[in-house]
């Protein structure tokens, strides 16, 4: 699929803008696609939110996801995703934690023309519950596995950096799940991606604590 194709027929479509796992291809439907641009207006954090049952029988009391908040003057990388209108349903229940808001092309950069004749929104979360860093609250190494692995194919190890360096929170441990991954949408690493990541979560400041310390 490709903008062509979204112009031939403009009303069935409809356009995310992705900042975390919806980069990474392999965790989306076959479908869409996406174009790398840079959002102005919204700056990215790590949130915290009740775990659902499944993750509370693993001992988790929290699921730490990405988030963004409306913030004038700062910018994120992510992916637009243009995808099929039919499939918009499943991408909100998807995004349960959070509320889709529209965004103007006006504030994204591309290299690409993008066109005004499908709709465009982006996935704000909603008020977390709490900010704390706790071993009990932590993010899954899986998930950063999948989100850093869409940004290394959206935008290199530039963008990887860029990822670490923009988004907020990296205070909150890091669960050491990769070999028995939690997170629903985990992906499988090329030893040079793995030695990549754990070198930015390293930079990142962020402590790893294993399921043992959790429990």
């Amino acid at each position: 699929m490709t903008l062509e194709d979204v112009l031939a027929s403009p009303e069935e479509w409809v356009a995310y803008f992705g900042y975390g796992s919806l980069v990474n291809d392999k965790t989306r439907n076959a479908e869409s696609f996406g174009i790398a641009v840079r959002l102005k207006g919204y700056k990215r954090h790590w949130s915290v939110w009740e775990a659902s049952p499944e993750r509370k029988a693993l001992g988790l009391h929290g699921a730490v996801a990405l988030s963004v908040t409306p913030c004038e003057h700062a910018y994120c990388d992510g992916l637009l995703v243009f995808d099929r209108k039919e499939h918009l349903p499943q991408v909100d229940l998807r995004e349960a934690h959070y509320s889709r808001v529209r965004i103007r092309t006006d504030d994204m950069q591309s290299e690409m023309a993008l066109t005004d004749l499908v709709d465009y929104y982006i996935y704000v979360g909603q008020p977390a519950l709490t900010n704390a860093s706790d071993p009990k609250f932590p993010i899954l190494q899986s998930y950063i596995d999948a989100v850093m692995q869409g940004f290394f194919d959206k935008f290199g190890e530039a963008g990887v950096k860029r990822f670490v360096e923009e988004t907020e929170g990296w205070h909150i441990p890091v669960l050491a799940d990769r070999h028995r991954p939690i997170y629903p949408r985990s992906v499988t690493l090329q030893p040079k991606e793995e030695a990549m990541i754990d070198r930015y979560v390293s930079i990142s400041g962020a402590p790893m604590v294993s399921m043992e310390q959790i429990g």
